[in-house]
């Protein structure tokens, strides 16, 4: 009799830990939403991807982001995944330069083919 009460008590324990994670992630879920709704344009955020950029637009289908000076792009609300704040230790200037003069964007990577972090061999081409 001893072995049916203890199995009783582990499926609680299971059962408790349940409910606690649920509970947990529906508390995440419900900040997470909320962040979403209090964006306006004007804030720095960062994306799922980890862009950062200055909301433009926003709207309840979509979130309009400026990453460089007249660059913009359309983002679903869901992608951003938090609103930056000043002293987080990045900054717009940081981000993105003020403007494209002086940038040579025609250099490619000097990483050579087969130079990969595997130390694998290169390529066919």
């Amino acid at each position: 009799m001893g072995g049916s009460s203890s199995s009783l008590f582990f499926l609680l324990i299971m059962a408790a830990l349940l409910v606690f994670m649920f509970s947990r992630t529906r508390k995440q879920q419900k900040a997470q939403q909320e962040m979403r709704n209090s964006i306006a344009p004007g804030a720095e955020v960062m994306t799922t991807s980890g862009m950062f950029g200055r909301v433009v637009e926003t709207s309840a289908e979509e979130i309009v982001i400026e990453i460089a000076p007249g660059l913009r792009t359309r983002w679903t609300p869901r992608a951003v995944a938090r609103v930056v704040t000043p002293g987080t230790g990045v900054t717009s200037s940081e981000q993105v330069p003020d403007s494209l003069e002086g940038l040579d964007l025609t250099k490619r990577d000097r990483d050579t083919p087969g130079d990969d972090a595997a130390g694998g061999a290169s390529r066919a081409q």
